[in-house]
């Protein structure tokens, strides 16, 4: 059995419009993301005082996981765009 250690070669390309299209939809969407469980949060926490500190906990941790989930689209879509502009792209 033999170990090929030779760096690959066969990349697959997408075409740098693509490349920025797919980017910009990325941080739009977690743009959107952030306004949305962020007005969700400033309106549970306006509205706490008729809720039982177990329900405002239990959402307050979802929707801040929804905020990081948020967060880790926006990095992609950043580093769509970021890719998207180096020379070299079709």
């Amino acid at each position: 059995m033999t170990l090929d250690v030779s760096p690959r070669s066969d990349r697959v390309t997408v075409a740098s419009r693509r490349h920025r299209r797919r980017g910009l939809v990325l941080v739009a969407l977690a743009t959107f993301q952030l306004w949305l469980w962020g007005t969700r949060i400033w309106n549970l926490l306006g509205d706490a005082s008729s809720f039982t500190t177990a329900f405002v906990g239990v959402h307050l941790v979802l929707y801040v996981t929804a905020i990081a989930a948020g967060a880790v689209i926006a990095v992609i879509g950043v580093g769509m765009l970021r890719e998207a502009r180096r020379p070299g792209r079709d």
